[in-house]
């Protein structure tokens, strides 16, 4: 019985998605991607989630754009 994991670690993002160390950074930083870092562990993790979004961008560059994570802007104050 498999259970779905909640973070996976670059080593293993980067076996699922068949490509390099830096090509899986690079996409994590082209979609905007949060990292993490555990306690006691050495290890870079990113959510299950996220990397299905890393394994789109490398089946379909093209949808890169689309699935960057949109940080709301700063509220603008009024010009007076």
């Amino acid at each position: 019985m498999s259970e779905q994991k909640e973070f996976y670690s670059i080593d293993e993002i980067e076996k699922l998605v068949t490509r390099n160390r830096g090509t899986v950074y690079n996409r994590i930083k082209l979609l905007g991607i949060q990292t993490h870092k555990f306690e006691m562990d050495r290890h870079t993790y990113v959510a299950a989630d996220d990397v299905e979004r890393i394994k789109t961008v490398i089946e379909k560059p093209w949808m890169a754009k689309e699935l960057k994570k949109v940080t709301p802007e700063d509220p603008k104050p009024d010009a007076a």
